[in-house]
């Protein structure tokens, strides 16, 4: 039996409320997380094996731990070269040192401007060189998101043998076969819309602020903590606040009950797959729209998202090319799905051989199910349903979490008391 461990929130099993959901940050900050963690546990599924998350972070005293209960270390990453992750890829670094096991990194990528060079983020050449050394003694090569991370990589003076391009786990989800896109031959007025948004983005909210006033069903996506804030608790949950969008629960999406906070991957796609398209400037929400079946376009606006829109030809174009006057069904009518379902045959061996070159059993191969035991496990497994905006929340929602308060937050009671007459107002005073 192969033990492997895994970076990650929680088991695609497991059911996590969504008040504990944002108390224990399941989604590492952004609900895009889960599904590519997700994607590389349902690829590692042997009969063989078993599996667990271990979290988000790195500490490196538990390596010894870590030494004698597991077999291999899996390091399903994201954006992790990226100034503001430095301190934590460091800890990494520290952790792997310290490990006598394989340790396997899937998808990692470099964050830089549209039109960045690698010598744009050369600062962290020294951090991301020590990481890449550590892992590349326990294994054989690091998978990246795309050619700009290679570049970089490449670029500190590993060679081409060490360092693969496999994209992202997460459009591998379903295998060799991507699933078909439904595209309609206009997009319409009156048809279904889901816009995903970076607040950080320039020029977002006005391209928002036009769909969702032009498209009467047009709902929003979020997908960071601070979001999730804004429907649980009318953003005052969290101790310190980020970027979020919209900035207030005053906007009226709330009051219109627009928006819907996912904390699971299989509520997500049983979601999307009732639309007929999904645009935005998250990548996974895209992907997200993809695996269900849902025509999705991609507005590029880092090198993160564009080499990954390129890598997998998902229809996209760079925000520095399109207008804050755009409206959804101008890019509908650009998208071409052909490209991506056609070659995703190719990138699927890529990802399989990269499994193989650094010794990971998976579901594809001979004597195994194809990933038919995670399905099963995946439709028997329950998950919170759908979360209404707070306006629109039932007493019953309300009840849960005065339950989860009571239980989980004694030592904030005079500012939870608050906030609860608050919610209590809102949800029950309508």
């Amino acid at each position: 039996m192969t033990r492997i461990l895994m970076r990650g929130g929680k088991s695609p099993f497991n059911y996590v409320s969504y008040e504990d959901t944002l108390a224990k940050n399941t989604l590492g900050t952004n609900s895009g997380n889960l599904i590519f963690a997700e994607s590389v546990w349902r690829s590692l599924s042997t009969k063989d094996t078993t599996l667990a998350m271990n979290g988000y972070s790195a500490n490196p005293k538990r390596a010894a731990e870590i030494n004698a209960n597991y077999d291999v270390l899996v390091l399903p990453f994201a954006n992790a070269f990226r100034t503001t992750f430095m301190a934590h890829l460091r800890n990494f670094t520290a952790l792997i040192e310290k490990l006598d096991i394989p340790v396997v990194v899937t998808g990692v990528g470099a964050q830089a401007g549209l039109d960045a060079t690698p010598e744009a983020i050369a600062e962290m050449g020294d951090d991301v060189r020590a990481f890449c050394k550590a892992v590349l003694k326990r294994s054989a090569s690091i998978g990246v998101r795309g050619e700009y991370t290679y570049e970089f990589i490449r670029s500190l003076g590993f060679s081409d043998d060490e360092v693969d391009i496999i994209g992202c786990p997460s459009m591998f989800y379903y295998g060799s076969k991507f699933p078909k896109i439904k595209k309609r031959r206009k997009l319409l007025k009156s048809h279904k819309v889901s816009m995903n948004v970076s607040p950080y983005v320039p020029g977002i909210s006005k391209i928002f602020e036009r769909n969702y006033k032009y498209y009467d069903s047009l709902t929003y996506v979020p997908q960071n903590n601070e979001s999730l804030d804004q429907v649980l608790w009318d953003g005052k949950f969290l101790p310190k606040f980020g970027r979020v969008f919209p900035k207030t629960t005053a906007h009226p999406m709330f009051a219109e009950d627009r928006i819907r906070m996912f904390i699971d991957t299989k509520t997500w796609l049983d979601h999307l797959r009732n639309y007929d398209f999904v645009f935005g400037t998250r990548i996974h929400g895209n992907v997200m729209g993809l695996l269900a079946g849902t025509p999705s376009f991609v507005m590029a606006h880092d090198s993160r998202t564009l080499e990954l829109a390129r890598y997998f030809e998902i229809p996209h174009k760079p925000m520095t090319d399109i207008k804050t006057t755009v409206v959804a069904h101008q890019l509908y009518a650009e998208a071409d799905y052909g490209p991506m379902q056609k070659n995703h045959k190719t990138r699927f061996d890529t990802w399989i051989s990269f499994l193989e070159k650094n010794n990971l059993r998976h579901i594809y191969q001979d004597g195994e199910d194809n990933g038919a035991a995670f399905a099963h496990d995946l439709a028997l497994a329950e998950f919170p349903g759908e979360m209404p905006t707070l306006p629109n929340q039932t007493a019953e929602h309300l009840q849960q979490r005065l339950v989860w308060q009571s239980n989980n937050t004694r030592g904030r009671l005079s500012k939870l008391e608050a906030q609860m007459k608050s919610l209590s107002k809102t949800v029950l005073g309508k």
